[in-house]
């Protein structure tokens, strides 16, 4: 499974209120997908394994909100106990899965973490950044995260800024898969690197139900106007930005074509596209 999203072509600027918003909405939609998933494919032994409720415990792990109450206390100038309330935490969430063998004990086997991250020392210091995460920031939180050489990890990373581009050449390991995930244009987006053994480990980071998707392709249609009028507003380059499947992608053209009498669903050539009609 891949996507081939672009990285944001600007830089968005986020306020501590909004990474925090962010944050948590992050953190809920990735529990969602979880409680809603039967079982995980462990690549390590080739076995499935119940993913259910009773065969889970969830670890948050606090080092990095540490981190956060540290930099508020060297860099913020008062108000310290609000200024904490606002921020993001750069939270870490597990998830261990949990599997008893008839004669052995009790083992985890698979753990799906999610992890965010916000350039907290900008939002102290000014109140909203722009800043990218780094791969070397990514790879230290993996490591805190991935420890147990025995253990798959489906890995979830959202950014509340994005992440460089070179984030994308550290997502596969030996044990453990990284899905990098960022707000666009107001729509979730999910990067997930090209392996085979993502299968149903990829649905717990793909963070839109398909109507928010319709939605998300209905905003950026308004967004890239030009692109309509000038018959380059693809479905290619819907996915290049959204990532959203295309069958998603054309559904959407589609209600837009019968909702709006000035658009027309073309799909006379590859790739189809939303065209502008002028009578």
């Amino acid at each position: 499974m891949a996507t081939r999203i672009r990285p944001h072509s600007k830089r968005p600027t986020v306020d501590r209120k909004t990474a925090l918003v962010n944050e948590e909405s992050f953190f809920e939609r990735v529990g969602a997908n979880l409680n809603a998933l039967a079982g995980l494919y462990n690549p390590l032994d080739n076995r499935t394994y119940d993913a259910s409720p009773r065969n889970r415990v969830m670890k948050v792990i606090d080092d990095r909100s540490s981190e956060v109450k540290s930099l508020i206390k060297r860099f913020a100038e008062r108000d310290l106990m609000k200024t904490y309330e606002e921020m993001p935490k750069n939270g870490v969430v597990s998830h261990e899965i949990l599997h008893k063998d008839l004669l052995g004990p009790r083992l985890v086997k698979v753990v799906v973490a999610a992890m965010s991250f916000s350039p907290v020392e900008d939002l102290v210091k000014k109140g909203e950044s722009s800043r990218f995460i780094g791969a070397e920031e990514l790879a230290r939180v993996k490591d805190l995260v991935a420890q147990n050489p025995s253990v798959f990890y489906f890995i979830g990373a959202f950014a509340t800024t994005g992440f460089e581009e070179s984030c994308r050449t550290m997502l596969v390991g030996g044990n453990f898969l990284i899905a990098l995930c960022d707000l666009y244009d107001d729509a979730w987006r999910t990067y997930f690197p090209a392996d085979g053994r993502w299968r149903g480990g990829a649905r717990v980071f793909d963070l839109t139900t398909e109507e928010e998707k319709i939605e998300a392709v209905r905003r950026f249609v308004r967004k890239h106007t030009g692109e309509l009028l000038l018959d380059e507003l693809t479905e290619d380059f819907v996915f290049d930005e959204l990532g959203y499947s295309i069958p998603i992608i054309r559904e959407a053209f589609e209600l837009m074509s019968a909702e709006d009498r000035f658009v027309r669903f073309d799909t006379s050539t590859r790739p189809f596209r939303l065209v502008r009609i002028y009578s």
